[in-house]
């Protein structure tokens, strides 16, 4: 590849965010960023200035903080993939492999099921239909590429295991991936108190940065374990250890902030009631992940 200006990328970043806000080292730090996709994938010459493009609408408004969290690797890849390069998908297929098996392990560990899963997922991702662009043009690089395919693995498996189900007359295992509960207590609270509670465990989410809430949803809905979780984060397991702790307590601090507030509750009632509210805030929180337009 030619040798790379950092004035051009300044430029094909403002050509993409004109009115966004520019450090000062921006050239530097898209030259960076530029640097290591190249420097991971050295078979795939990507297109620099789309991108550079792709950085810009990315970062956000804070682009010193966005430049910073994102998984540019990644992003070069999927848009290798987009731009149908030679071994784009190889790469992506190896690089995703055992972040979708592990997202339909989670529902069903039948090797046929994880293939037809793939198949179906890499005809919505990378061709699309005649009414849905390819999904890959929708990755923006604010998370794991891996991560972001194994959520979309395990709604796939789903859906499959639903409509097998739906013409067997039904299959237990997918009523068990959230569990209704059996304590009589805990029902009653859970139907006094239910639209407060998961409104207020939606708003909390809401809250989260995207991969605090896309750790959530990964390990209590998709069910990847810390160790596979580390491995697609590229970080070490008691960091997504300690990430996701504190992603459970934000939810946890602002679940109680909301419904005490809706309930005119004092808090001291609510811890009160918290070991049977909160025993359920898993299950809460899977079943606002995993509805459309809960991620």
């Amino acid at each position: 590849m030619a040798a790379v200006r950092e004035a051009d990328l300044v430029r094909f970043f403002a050509g993409a965010r004109p009115d966004a806000p520019r450090p000062p080292d921006l050239g530097a730090r898209l030259l960076a960023l530029v640097t290591r996709a190249e420097n991971t994938w050295p078979d795939l010459p990507f297109d620099r200035a789309r991108l550079v493009e792709n950085i810009a609408r990315a970062a956000g408004d804070d682009v010193e903080t966005g430049l910073r969290d994102l998984y540019v690797e990644d992003m070069a890849l999927a848009l290798a993939c987009a731009e149908g390069l030679p071994n784009a998908l190889g790469h992506c297929d190896r690089l995703c492999a055992g972040a979708i098996a592990a997202a339909v392990a989670r529902v069903d560990h039948s090797a046929d099921l994880r293939d037809e899963v793939r198949q179906i997922l890499w005809q919505r991702i990378f061709v699309g239909t005649a009414a849905d662009a390819p999904r890959i043009h929708s990755y923006a690089g604010r998370g794991p590429l891996p991560a972001w395919v194994a959520v979309a693995a395990q709604r796939v498996a789903l859906d499959l295991r639903r409509s097998a189900a739906r013409s067997a007359g039904g299959d237990p295992l997918v009523d068990q991936l959230l569990p209704a509960s059996e304590h009589p207590e805990i029902d009653y609270l859970r139907t006094r108190y239910k639209a407060e509670f998961e409104a207020a465990v939606r708003e909390a989410l809401g809250g989260l940065a995207d991969r605090d809430r896309l750790l959530l949803k990964l390990t209590i809905v998709s069910g990847l374990s810390h160790e596979q979780l580390a491995n697609i984060y590229r970080v070490n397991q008691s960091t997504i250890t300690r990430w996701i702790a504190r992603a459970r307590e934000a939810v946890l601090e602002e679940t109680e902030r909301r419904v005490c507030a809706a309930l005119r509750m004092p808090p001291g009632e609510f811890r009160s009631l918290a070991g049977l509210l909160l025993s359920r805030l898993d299950l809460s929180i899977s079943r606002v992940l995993d509805t459309p337009g809960g991620e």
